[in-house]
């Protein structure tokens, strides 16, 4: 996605306008933006040189917090709305004092309306990490048609047909969710076509709704996005569209409203990392095919109820350079969580511990439910799910001694989170079969065979790196 105008390290200096009093001076200061903590503002003022300094000082005085909730940032060639202001410090010199500020979200655009009016929108557009290569959509059609006859070829003409494409839309709550195809001019100088292509995920609700409402259903399927291609998935950026950032005409009428860039600073950190590494299981465990609309209203549905089970894997996927132990553990939370859910099975008698299920038990559960085989390593199920459970209980409880042998922990960690990845995308509609197929695939051999070759062996509910 083309990013905001505004990139970290460049600072702006402008005016602030503020709907406080219409007939105060402008507020005069900088803008730029913190690649951790989004927007940021920065105003001078002196407190006691009169009425040239009135309103800053009125905002900063004393150290309270009295700046105006929204403003509207205006430099020679970019006009920002924001939202949400909050003081985040104010500093107090011998000649100059100055406030900080943190903004919310920061649409570059000017709302129509009143500027203290709070910023709710219709349509949120996300690009999020990935998500074009793995839909397969595209913007561009190609035809090809040769030149000249049968026994005189000339050339070959090529005819490209550039349109927005929609994978398929579903219902999550009040919003209704579209994958769709976005392209835009890829704004080189070289000769040739130059486009970019991506593939977005948007949310439209029938009335204007605050952005927060929109990135929470945002969130559900960047979750599940990331369970399906097993890395990261981040927000890479965000546009907006409402009428109220539209395009008005001098007669005060709006002329449509096009899609305005959005900066929210529960989002920002994610634009600006590094893409994530692939490694062997980090395949895409579904295609897009295997996805209905029905199965991802469901699955927005259960989001909330399933957080137990889906946040710890999501967040160790989207760690790009997590350690072995938080694998381990987070996967563990997993598999722990979604244990009760996916119910007992038989055999896990071994696995109990006074007739109650234990961390072994819930790992055989999910390697049961996901069929996969043991035998490249262990003799039985059991004997896995409890060599599992016994390097996270080491891992985890300081009185079971030594931290595991250093590559028990690397490929435990591996296994556990392609385990809970399979556990938790088994039970989408529709999508089990496709789940067991992979748990049989050259992905999850080529992870058993590393094992194996670094001579890594299940021995008595216990990885062992003995012969």
């Amino acid at each position: 996605m083309e990013r905001a105008v505004l990139e970290p390290g460049d600072k702006r200096t402008g005016v602030f306008i503020h709907a406080e009093d219409e007939r105060a001076p402008c507020v005069v200061g900088a803008l730029w933006v913190d690649e951790e903590r989004g927007v940021l503002a920065e105003i001078p003022y002196i407190a006691q040189a009169g009425d040239q300094f009135a309103t800053p000082t009125r905002w900063f005085g004393l150290g309270l917090d009295r700046t105006p909730r929204n403003l509207v940032f205006r430099s020679e060639d970019l006009s920002v709305s924001l939202f949400e202001c909050r003081t985040i410090s104010t500093v107090t010199g011998s000649h100059l004092d100055i406030g900080r500020l943190r903004v919310k979200e920061a649409v570059f655009a000017e709302q129509l309306d009143d500027i203290d009016d709070p910023l709710r929108v219709t349509k949120l557009v996300s690009h999020i990490d990935g998500l074009g290569g793995w839909s397969n959509l595209t913007s561009v059609k190609q035809e090809f048609e040769p030149i000249g006859s049968r026994h005189h070829r000339a050339g070959t003409r090529v005819r490209y047909t550039i349109e927005s494409a929609q994978g398929f839309s579903w219902l999550q709550g009040a919003a209704r969710m579209r994958l769709v195809t976005d392209w835009r001019d890829g704004g080189s100088d070289d000769p040739g076509i130059h486009l970019i292509d991506d593939t977005v995920v948007e949310s439209r609700f029938k009335e204007p709704r605050p952005v927060a409402d929109h990135l929470a259903e945002h969130r559900k399927f960047r979750d599940l996005f990331s369970l399906i291609i097993g890395t990261g998935a981040y927000f890479r950026g965000h546009t907006v569209r409402d009428r109220r950032l539209g395009v008005m005409t001098f007669d005060q009428k709006v002329k449509g409203a096009p899609y305005q860039p959005l900066l929210a600073a529960g989002t920002v950190a994610e634009h600006y990392r590094p893409r994530p590494d692939r490694n062997e299981e980090n395949w895409p465990m579904l295609a897009i095919v295997d996805l209905t609309p029905q199965a991802l209203t469901w699955w927005a549905q259960k989001y909330n109820s399933s957080q137990r089970f889906v946040l710890p894997t999501t967040a160790a996927l989207r760690r790009t350079r997590g350690y072995s132990e938080d694998r381990i553990i987070n996967a563990a939370m997993s598999i722990e969580a979604i244990g009760p859910v996916l119910g007992p099975v038989q055999g896990e008698g071994p696995t109990l511990a006074r007739k109650k299920p234990t961390i072994a038990t819930h790992f055989l559960r999910a390697l049961e439910n996901v069929e996969v085989d043991p035998t490249p390593l262990a003799t039985s199920t059991v004997d896995l799910a409890r060599a599992l459970a016994d390097t996270y209980n080491t891992v985890k409880h300081a009185d079971r001694g030594d931290f595991p042998d250093g590559l028990v922990q690397y490929y435990a960690g591996r296994l556990s989170l392609v385990l809970s990845r399979m556990a938790i995308l088994g039970r989408l509609p529709g999508a089990g079969g496709s789940v067991k197929r992979y748990a049989k695939s050259d992905q999850v051999e080529r992870l058993f065979e590393g094992m194996k070759v670094d001579g890594i062996r299940v021995k008595a509910g216990e990885f062992s790196t003995t012969p």
